[in-house]
């Protein structure tokens, strides 16, 4: 009754140790729910306690009530399954099928593992290596936060040690239970009461990547990331490679936040409630064309924001929570907590909210013509007070700006020529772009002036800032906007395209107003390309079509920063190479060959005594063979610590019919002393002895 009690808290143990498997490997993937796999890795574990035809019918009853239960139907789940493969086997990522199909193997792999391997040291310690090394990879790559599971699998991982040594060596002695309780204890003490390093994820977020942290003085570097104050811009700043969120199911797309309109000649900040002629939202004149657009976003922690790729989205309350789409949208948003401020910023109000996880996102992308950009007409589509606040400009600005936006717009006569001279006029090599030696301007020092004469070195707030003050100095409506670029390339998950957006891609950018096209962004910043920033309908034909990288540090060096913009369209953002590379062996494909390498090397043994079974037991038993089968089970006997050399063959098998409480090695050796001193014909029951050896030594 002791046996099975030890037997089945082992199982038990394994189990739970396995459970911390899904997490963090079904949240990286496009299911929403995770009950599914708890059963499909977890019973098979507690069936592998009974004998195996039990076993097997259980494991396979279980999937196929799981995937009722889950999917509904086993026979169309079935055709999708056949269909996911094909597409695996030319060249395409697995979907749900292959994956949930994925996941009910590995919990039968590791049952059969925790069945045919009990009690045993090797898998107690291959289970809490491969668990914690998930755990810390997931953690450290992705959005998954193990903070909260890293004890509880750390003392599952102590006591599966403890009833693994119980069951091998049973003893009636007390230490081991008092040294698993004093260790235990030491364990959750010092995880409960150690003083911990708080993280800067919040300052990450909740402050301006331009003066982020300060130390001392306040002249210290800040660390990048989204900010909320810009009314003193300038300073140098710290990279930052936190993630913010992951984007899936969209090319590669700049994600606005908000803008703003008041330029005080330090900084930024909000423009009033304005009366306008657009719905609240809308970005385009109702003449361009737009395309809709669907997003899943992916939260770490709860964020004050929440990004876009195109006109504002519109929030409504659906089973699986709050999903964004593009429409005429009001003030309030059906979920109380949820309001659009006149920034164009979609915030969570109350504090006791979480931003979801996963948001759904579905807006429109404008696509502007080449005859759109083109037009010069007089704006009637702005009220006179939305015209007042966006050509606002200090009457600080010293008069020098002003004879600067005359001097590179002299040749321009639309507002879209204007924007590209003054786009032009950065990229002219005289500027340079920097996150270190920036200056920040003290007294009466105007911010663009500083950059535009004196300095000439700066970041994506020193040129966005100074193209929208160029553009205003010429009768251009424009405003700032805030938020991040594309992000890094994830590649294709699940056949979609995922992003990883991190706080150094926090991004500063201008909108300008053409009447009958609406605001139109400008990627005013050089190592910067407009080509993700919003799609653009243009007939031109160009030369250079790679998109510039979209972090700073990787371009700081190259001579790309100075390179004239081209009219790109938007493509995917995954290179040629890159797409050659996946098809050639994907991240998934590595991950199987690398388990089935585990399982070859974690089961090499056994695979060696099958291999010697096959090699010897069908060949005939003659004296040279005889005398390399003997030769084969000493090179067995000393691996596992037998003293070999100066002994007789009887006092050998003494000693290991000693060990392994039998007497067949004694049989084995006088059938063998036989054969060889005697000169008799070898006995045919040598192969039955040597194979009863070999698999106690092997075992």
């Amino acid at each position: 009754m002791k046996t099975w009690v030890i037997r089945i808290v082992y199982t038990a143990l394994a189990a739970y140790l396995l459970s911390f498997w899904i997490e963090p490997i079904v949240g990286s993937t496009t299911f929403d729910v995770t009950w599914p796999f708890y059963f499909l890795l977890i019973v098979p574990m507690f069936a592998s306690i009974l004998p195996w035809a039990a076993f097997l019918g259980i494991s396979i009853l279980n999937f196929l009530i799981v995937l009722y239960a889950y999917h509904g139907s086993i026979l169309d789940w079935f055709g999708l399954w056949m269909e996911d493969l094909m597409g695996v086997m030319s060249g395409e990522l697995p979907n749900e099928a292959i994956f949930f199909s994925a996941m009910a193997l590995i919990g039968l792999l590791f049952a059969v593992l925790v069945g045919r391997t009990y009690p045993s040291y090797s898998f107690a310690l291959g289970m809490i290596v491969s668990t914690l090394g998930i755990m810390a990879y997931f953690d450290t790559w992705t959005l998954y936060d193990g903070e909260g599971n890293i004890l509880y699998a750390i003392v599952t991982s102590l006591l599966l040690l403890f009833v693994t040594d119980l069951a091998k060596r049973p003893s009636q002695s007390l230490v081991r239970f008092v040294s698993i309780g004093l260790l235990l204890s030491v364990v959750v003490a010092l995880a409960s009461a150690s003083p911990t390093l708080e993280g800067d994820w919040s300052d990450r977020i909740t402050t301006s990547f331009r003066n982020a942290t300060t130390e001392g003085d306040g002249s210290g570097p800040g660390r990048v990331g989204y900010g909320v104050n810009d009314e003193s811009l300038g300073g140098p700043f710290e990279q930052d490679d936190g993630i913010v969120f992951i984007a899936r199911g969209v090319p590669a797309r700049y994600w606005r936040i908000e803008s703003k309109a008041i330029y005080t000649g330090k900084g930024w900040v909000e423009a009033p409630v304005l009366d306008s002629n657009y719905n609240r939202g809308q970005l385009v004149d109702s003449e361009v064309d737009t395309t809709p657009e669907q997003a899943l976003l992916r939260f770490e922690r709860r964020q004050p924001f929440v990004p876009y790729g195109g006109e504002y989205p519109q929030a409504i309350e659906t089973e699986s929570g709050t999903e964004f789409r593009v429409g005429d949208i009001e003030r309030a948003f059906p979920n109380e907590t949820i309001t659009m401020q006149p920034s164009g910023k979609i915030v969570f109000e109350n504090e006791e909210q979480s931003t979801p996880r996963t948001i759904q996102l579905r807006y429109s992308v404008p696509a502007f013509s080449e005859e759109q950009l083109a037009l010069n007409e007089e704006i009637t589509s702005l009220t006179e007070e939305e015209q007042q606040v966006y050509l606002q400009l200090p009457e600080s600005l010293p008069e020098r700006v002003r004879d600067l936006a005359a001097d590179i717009t002299a040749e321009s006569e639309t507002p879209n020529e204007k924007a590209e001279a003054v786009e032009a006029y950065f990229r002219n090599g005289e500027f340079q772009y920097d996150t270190e030696n920036v200056a920040q301007p003290e007294g009466d020092t105007d911010y663009v002036d500083q950059f535009l004469f004196d300095t000439q070195i700066g970041y994506c707030d020193n040129f966005s800032t100074s193209a929208a003050v160029l553009l205003r100095a010429n009768g251009i409506p424009t405003r700032w906007v805030k938020g991040f670029t594309m992000g890094d390339t994830r590649g294709v998950v699940q056949g979609e395209e995922e992003h990883t957006i991190r706080n150094r891609h926090a991004h500063s950018w201008v909108e300008y107003f053409i009447e009958g096209a609406g605001w139109v962004p400008l990627e005013a910043t050089i190592s910067f390309s407009d080509a993700n920033l919003l799609q653009m309908e243009r007939e031109t034909d160009t030369e250079d079509t790679t998109p510039a990288a979209n972090d700073p540090q990787a371009n700081q060096d190259n001579d790309t920063q100075n390179r004239p913009q081209e009219d790109l369209l938007i493509d995917d953002v995954t290179t040629g190479d890159v797409q050659e590379e996946a098809r050639n062996m994907p991240v998934w494909g590595w991950i199987v060959i690398l388990f089935l390498v585990a399982v070859l090397v974690w089961n090499r043994k056994i695979i060696e005594r099958q291999i010697m079974y096959v090699w010897w037991m069908s060949r005939p038993l003659t004296d040279g063979r005889l005398v390399s089968m003997h030769r084969y089970l000493m090179k067995r006997l000393r691996a596992n610590g037998f003293k070999i050399d100066g002994r007789t063959p009887s006092e050998l098998a003494k000693e290991v019919d000693a060990y392994y409480e039998t007497n067949d090695m004694t049989r084995l050796t006088a059938l063998f002393e036989q054969a060889v001193y005697a000169e008799q014909e070898p006995n045919s029951k040598y192969k039955e002895y040597w194979k009863i050896m070999i698999r106690r030594i092997m075992s």
